[in-house]
């Protein structure tokens, strides 16, 4: 990448070297702004620390963006410095009194309202941690603390466990104020039609909401979810067919399990997969399989599912390194055939079944992995036609860290702009940042019936 700041210009002129460039903090921690404490905690894997004499009040990590390689969209993978916390949607209807919503537990952000002016925050991480719960926390207390806002509700997601939960909830009965909860993937859904002026859209919107995991009304783990906007009213209309959740975080963590469990769920044979456990393990997951309580819809799981029985990918070092291997291999295969020459696997009424079947197959003929994950794709793609088709719905909006897919991005644009208006992200990150964004857009649109 080149210097963006002529202090690295300076270093690195003078090193003539490679460096490697990451975030100023370890892994799993916000970072670290304070010069004392970055002597501390960085000093085992620093060489060198270059301090400033100007302390930083509120850190931001740098803003990350990406644009898929056929139609150059614009996706936002993180939006932090440069871009926070300012907000301007000259379309969306902003009350008067102040509104916090506080977002979602990963890649946490919260939103502010201020005299009709609305503040998205900057990416503040996973709130997993307590010292990014924290960082959290001083965050808001110094958006207060510059607008001495007269807060008159709290917005929250439905999860009960969650950290900003507690937070929203905590904060609510200090202030002496409602806190209203909205379910995650319709959270995602608001915020795509709020940054395009489409809450008073008097046509009827297919939401494709995929991502990885949300608290359902239901008390399952919602993720590849199908919505219905209008007038105003909200609907889920299809889904992923659910398949046993296990594990708790062991799950997305190793796409091995989700492989054992899509395969269960739909009766196919699974002693192929037996390989990729020791005997302990295959025995506990098979007892554990039949009684599951928790159910998920997940589309990140079923990439996770699809990435560890096509490029035997079984555990992961982060967060969606599977799909992106995934994606990096339809990336190859279609780099070498085009878009326009691609089959794909039958996904009829919504149905994985054979979508699951159909790969496996392939893989067992010798079928390259790259052709596979490219025939994956492109069956996404179909099942949203579908879905717009048995819903009679022309205008698609897209949310939900799955949309952060490049690929799967131009491969919708490329099969359905002529039959459909796409609405993706384009000032926000499709990923959970933006959930906060749309728990205001909800307030704002049902405020008569929140109070």
């Amino acid at each position: 990448m080149i210097p963006y700041a002529p202090l690295f210009q300076l270093i690195l002129r003078e090193y003539q070297k490679p460096v490697i460039a990451t975030s100023g903090n370890i892994s799993g921690s916000p970072i670290i702004y304070e010069n004392n404490e970055a002597g501390k905690a960085l000093r085992s894997i620093a060489d060198v620390i270059v301090s400033n004499d100007r302390d930083i009040v509120i850190p931001q990590d740098d803003s990350v963006i990406s644009f898929s390689k056929e139609h150059h969209h614009k996706i936002i993978l993180r939006r932090s410095r440069g871009l926070a916390p300012t907000y301007l949607q000259p379309k969306m209807p902003v009350p008067g009194d102040s509104i916090l919503a506080v977002g979602a537990q990963m890649k946490s952000s919260f939103t502010l309202t201020n005299k009709k002016l609305v503040y998205i925050s900057q990416y503040l991480g996973d709130m997993d941690s307590y010292l990014t719960q924290k960082h959290y926390e001083k965050t808001i207390e110094h958006f207060f603390s510059i607008f001495n806002p007269q807060v008159s509700a709290v917005i929250g997601d439905l999860h009960p466990d969650y950290f900003t939960t507690h937070y929203g909830t905590t904060i609510a009965e200090k202030l002496a104020i409602p806190f209203k909860q909205l379910q995650h993937h319709e959270a995602h859904f608001y915020a795509i039609l709020a940054e395009h002026g489409l809450l008073d859209s008097k046509e009827q919107i297919l939401g494709v909401i995929w991502d990885g995991t949300g608290y359902g009304h239901d008390g399952q783990i919602w993720g590849g979810e199908f919505f219905i906007y209008e007038g105003k009213r909200m609907e889920r209309v299809a889904h992923l067919p659910y398949f046993p959740f296990i594990l708790g975080n062991k799950m997305p963590r190793e796409p091995r399990i989700s492989a054992l469990a899509l395969c269960a769920s739909i009766n196919s044979n699974t002693e192929f997969l037996k390989n990729k456990f020791n005997e302990t393990e295959w025995s506990t997951y098979q007892n554990l399989l039949p009684n599951a309580i928790l159910q998920t819809s997940s589309m990140g799981r079923f990439f996770d599912a699809v990435a560890s029985l096509v490029l035997n990918i079984d555990k992961t070092s982060f967060e969606g390194e599977a799909a992106m291997q995934l994606e990096a291999a339809a990336r190859d295969y279609i780099n070498q055939n085009g878009f326009t020459s691609l089959e794909h696997y039958p996904v009829d009424n919504g149905s994985i079944s054979n979508c699951i079947s159909g790969i496996i197959y392939d893989k067992k003929n010798r079928i390259s992995d790259d052709h596979i994950a490219a025939k994956f794709h492109l069956s996404l793609v179909h099942l949203i036609r579908q879905q717009a088709e048995n819903h009679n719905s022309k205008i698609l909006a897209f949310s939900g860290g799955v949309f952060q897919n490049g690929l799967l991005v131009d491969l919708i644009i490329t099969y359905l702009k002529d039959e459909y208006e796409l609405k993706f992200h384009k000032e926000l990150s499709p990923n959970d940042e933006n959930i906060s964004f749309g728990q205001l857009a909800w307030f704002t649109t049902h405020k008569n019936n929140n109070r």
